[in-house]
């Protein structure tokens, strides 16, 4: 499940408590803030623009151009 949350500081901050008490007990919780989100969407956005103009790299042409 995925939930976008709109709070004020006070529940944020009782929210994300309770989470962190669920991962205490080996509960898998993951936090993704907007910045993230946005940050993730982007290049998801951008990756699939590049696979409709066919700018599909191999692993080892990625590997060479990141080396330069």
């Amino acid at each position: 499940m995925t939930l976008h949350l709109n709070a004020s500081d006070s529940v944020s901050q009782k929210i994300l408590s309770f989470l962190e008490s669920l991962t205490k007990q080996g509960e898998s919780v993951e936090i993704i803030d907007d910045s993230i989100y946005k940050f993730e969407k982007q290049g998801i956005s951008q990756g699939l623009k590049q696979v409709e103009n066919g700018e599909i790299y191999s692993t080892d042409e990625l590997l060479e151009e990141l080396k330069k």
